[in-house]
């Protein structure tokens, strides 16, 4: 029996041994997904309270939701071209915008968000209409907003990239 355990207990010990430190191997990956899933989750509920209190601010035609765009931005045009805009330009536009349009968001999808560290993807519809404020002309603007949202230094969540197509 002593001669069994010499031939097959080193052996076996160092397979327990091996599976041991396969275990604790799988326990920390197990443990760092968890962690990640966590802070995903928390970081997806930052980005939906974002999304809706820049909705709520665009609502009112309150040029503050501009301040949900890093400085510089990029943006893929209609005809696939990407530009770098300047936080300061979208908001001159669109005080041109307003002085000219009354806008109302009639309706906007919930959106449809996938997290991952410090980043988020966002796509929603929206459906607005845009009143000429000197002949009450109108212009429905209905479409889809494709955005990757980055979580900053300090915390909070800015627009780094848009796209969006509208009829």
């Amino acid at each position: 029996m002593s001669n069994y355990l010499n031939v097959f207990g080193k052996p076996l010990f160092g397979i327990m041994v091996v599976l041991i430190f396969q275990s604790c191997e799988n326990q920390h990956n197990t443990t760092s997904e968890i962690d990640k899933v966590s802070k995903d989750s928390i970081s997806e509920i930052e980005i939906k309270k974002t999304i809706e209190d820049l909705y709520e601010v665009y609502s009112k035609s309150d040029l503050q939701w501009v301040d949900f765009y890093k400085d510089k931005y990029n943006i893929v045009s209609g005809n696939g071209t990407v530009k770098t805009i300047n936080r300061d330009s979208l908001r001159v536009y669109w005080k041109n915008m307003y002085e000219k349009y009354n806008v109302i968001l009639n309706n906007r999808g919930k959106p449809i968000l996938s997290v991952s560290g410090n980043q988020a993807f966002h796509y929603n519809t929206f459906d607005e209409i845009l009143i000429n404020k000197t002949t009450n002309d109108t212009i429905e603007n209905i479409g889809t907003w494709v955005v990757l949202w980055k979580k900053q230094k300090d915390g909070s969540w800015k627009i780094e990239f848009e796209t969006y197509n509208a009829k």
